[in-house]
C-alpha cells in the first residue's frame, strides 16, 4: 500500500564535522526541557571532561546554515563551560520542516528503559563523586516510596517528608527489622515527635555511622531499629522482673 505522507521520508546523507556550538543555529521551539540544577550538573561534568562526550545532530540548510535538530542543551552547556567546538552528525540531504520536527521529537522520545535493579547496584558501586557526575540521586535506590501524604487520613497536620533509601536486599532486612520493633513496642506508648527534636535523630543517624562504620543511612536506619527492639526487650525483661518481685 502506497504511503500517502506528504513527508519525504528518502534515505538521509550524514557525515561526521566537527562544529562551532557558538555558529549553530538553533530551533524556535524545542518540547524537551531540561531543569536549571541538571543543566548546571551537564555544564559541571563537561568542565570536568573539557569535551561534549555526546554527538549532537544537525541538518545543513539551503542557506548553508547549520541547524541544531537534537542536542540544544549540550551545546549550551557546552558553551557555558568554555567548550566551544565538538563533534555533530550533520544531515546533508534538504528536509522538510516536518521532517525536522519529527526527528527532533523522535530524539527526545524514542529512549531506552532501565532496569531498576540494574540502575540501583550500579548507582549504588560509585563513590560520592562519581553519583554526581552521574546526574543521578539515591532516588534510584528506593524502589516503593510507601503510602505518602494520604496515609495521614487528611489530618490537618504539617509535616516534612524524610525519605531513606534502600537496595532490594536491605529495604527486606529494615522492614524485618522494623516488624520486630513494632511487636515489641506494643505495650509502650510511641507518639509521633515534633520537628523540633529532628536533631536529635539525625544525630543518631550520624553517631550510628560514625560509630559502625556504616556508609549508607538506610543501613545506619537498619540498624538503629535493631538497636531500638533491643533495648526494647531490656525495658521488657526489666518491667518482668519489677512485676515478679512485686
Amino acid at each position: 500500500m502506497a504511503s500517502t505522507s506528504s513527508v519525504d521520508w528518502s534515505k538521509l546523507k550524514i557525515e561526521l564535522r566537527r562544529v562551532d556550538y557558538r555558529t549553530l543555529k538553533r530551533r524556535e521551539k524545542n518540547a524537551h526541557y531540561m531543569s536549571p540544577a541538571k543543566f548546571k550538573r551537564l555544564v559541571e561534568n563537561i568542565k570536568i571532561d573539557g569535551a561534549v562526550t555526546s554527538v549532537i545532530l544537525c541538518c545543513l540548510n539551503k542557506d548553508g546554515s547549520e541547524e541544531i535538530l537534537s542536542g540544544h542543551h549540550r551545546s549550551a552547556a557546552g558553551i557555558e563551560a568554555g567548550v566551544f567546538e565538538g563533534d555533530a552528525l550533520m544531515i546533508l540531504t534538504p528536509l522538510s520542516e516536518a521532517r525536522k520536527v519529527a526527528i527532533q521529537l523522535s530524539h527526545n522520545a524514542i529512549n531506552g528503559e532501565d532496569d531498576a535493579s540494574l540502575l540501583a547496584q550500579l548507582y549504588a558501586s560509585l563513590d560520592i563523586d562519581a553519583k554526581k557526575f552521574s546526574g543521578l540521586d539515591d532516588s534510584v535506590l528506593a524502589g516503593d516510596k510507601g503510602p505518602g501524604a494520604t496515609a495521614l487520613g487528611g489530618a490537618n497536620i504539617k509535616y516534612d517528608e524524610l525519605l531513606f533509601s534502600f537496595l532490594p536486599e536491605d529495604r527486606v532486612r529494615f522492614e524485618v527489622e522494623m516488624e520486630a520493633l513494632a511487636k515489641r513496642a506494643k505495650r509502650f506508648r510511641i507518639h509521633a515527635a515534633p520537628q523540633s527534636r529532628f536533631d536529635d535523630f539525625f544525630d543518631a543517624i550520624v553517631r550510628t555511622k560514625s560509630q559502625l562504620n556504616i556508609v549508607n543511612s538506610g543501613i545506619a536506619l537498619s540498624v538503629m531499629a535493631r538497636l531500638a527492639g533491643e533495648r526494647l526487650d531490656q525495658l521488657e525483661a526489666e518491667a518482668e522482673d519489677k512485676s515478679d518481685a512485686a
